[in-house]
């Protein structure tokens, strides 16, 4: 009976052969051994990653660390944009200081209510319970 190296190792040159998708599960699942048995074999498991990430489907997850160039924006365009987005920030804390005040507003109505409710109902004999 071969050992695991020698199954790991025959399943990962059959499926490369046959073209189809090489992953660390995919070579385990087609040996026939145990989930995680690549991970006691580095050398293996290294030519496993390094041929999953050469026929990998998406070309971005692969070049993921990779530099990537910067894309040139016109200076007017940027400019533009930077002062919308200064107008947009100062809207944004106007109207956020706008519903503090508008929120200690209902607040203050609502305390009122309430007090009017309470020395209303004991003090008139015309305020009569509502039943729920």
């Amino acid at each position: 009976m071969a050992n695991v190296k020698t199954k790991l190792m025959n399943a990962f040159e059959s499926l490369k052969k046959e073209g189809k998708k090489i992953s660390p599960y995919a070579v385990e699942k087609r040996a026939g051994v145990a989930n995680g048995s690549c991970k006691n074999h580095p050398a293996l498991l290294d030519m496993i990653l390094a041929e999953k990430a050469h026929f990998h489907p998406n070309p971005q997850v692969v070049n993921k660390g990779l530099p990537t160039k910067k894309k040139q924006v016109d200076k007017k365009k940027h400019d533009d944009l930077v002062e919308s987005n200064k107008r947009l920030r100062a809207e944004n804390d106007q109207f956020r200081e706008e519903m503090k005040v508008m929120a200690t507003s209902v607040a203050q109505l609502t305390w009122e209510l309430h007090r009017y409710k309470t020395v209303t109902r004991q003090h008139s004999s015309n305020v009569k319970s509502i039943k729920i």
